[in-house]
């Protein structure tokens, strides 16, 4: 194997790979920053980093997303731990976790405590990231599998989090009543017969964290009517859903005796955000904002 300087593989990189991404591998496998790469192009790789350099390449030229060949993922203030068995935390989920926090921060006013549920927490990346602002809080984290809460448990330690309980279960089925102040989920929401993944996340991301039946709204769905149960009186829940899926949520979720529901935005001002408080039997409102 050859060994070769930093500046040899920069200028080499293969057209197949993103040169961003060729940095952020040197960076991980020399465990330095990129002011480092730019500033010793003449250092040359151990024998060790080589070889683990030329395996990120490899598994790169694949297809296989960054996260995965990193085993990380930066959101929010954290960077978390990433494996195969859990969806790769995007950007615009972060706008969940502020508006999660807003909400939480006027109950904790009202009542001095807040209990949330991240259901469906993969990574684990929206509950421990509020846990982590919010030390005063309460939150859960919970998923169907042994292999992803186990990711989750290992972002837990890594971020020394101690104001949160990880349970496996699916959905909200283990859940008593009246449990929870706020319910944020990320869940699956994609129509299986959609043609508009790309195919990097067909190939390796999990489909149970992507795909859904009913035009990609079954799992919400039952979401929604599980959720009656186990949010508290007022309690809010908050969705992440497909651009495309707003109204339909919206009007289950009035059959459902949800009120002041809003469409959130994203940071391209599209709706992929859904909030809503459960007080039974009160008539509901809707707004955009």
């Amino acid at each position: 194997m050859e060994r070769l300087t930093i500046q040899q593989i920069l200028d080499n990189s293969s057209s197949d790979v993103k040169k961003n991404d060729i940095e952020y591998c040197l960076m991980d496998c020399l465990g330095k920053d990129r002011v480092f790469l730019h500033t010793h192009k003449k250092y040359l790789l151990t024998f060790e980093e080589q070889y683990k350099f030329n395996k990120y390449i490899d598994k790169l030229k694949e297809s296989m997303p960054l996260a995965y060949v990193l085993g990380s993922q930066p959101f929010y203030k954290h960077h978390f731990i990433v494996s195969p068995h859990v969806l790769i935390p995007r950007s615009e989920t972060e706008i969940l976790v502020e508006q999660v926090i807003k909400t939480g921060e006027r109950v904790y006013a009202e009542k001095q405590s807040v209990k949330i549920l991240d259901l469906g927490a993969g990574s684990g990346c929206i509950g421990l990231s509020i846990a982590v602002d919010k030390p005063e809080w309460f939150v859960c984290l919970s998923d169907f599998k042994k292999e992803i809460t186990n990711v989750i448990y290992k972002n837990k330690i890594k971020l020394n989090v101690n104001n949160c309980v990880i349970t496996v279960v699916d959905w909200l089925t283990a859940f008593s009543q009246d449990s929870f102040d706020i319910i944020v989920t990320n869940p699956p929401y994609i129509d299986k017969s959609s043609s508009k993944i790309e195919e990097a996340v067909k190939k390796f991301e999990p489909s149970h964290a992507l795909y859904a039946e009913e035009c990609g709204l079954s799992d919400i769905k039952e979401i929604i009517i599980s959720s009656k149960k186990s949010l508290k009186n007022n309690g809010y829940l908050f969705i992440e859903n497909g651009y495309d899926q707003s109204k339909e949520i919206e009007d289950f979720l009035v059959k459902n005796d949800f009120k002041d529901i809003e469409v959130l935005l994203d940071y391209n001002n599209i709706g992929r955000f859904t909030k809503s408080r459960y007080i039974n039997g009160q008539k509901n409102s809707i707004k955009n904002c």
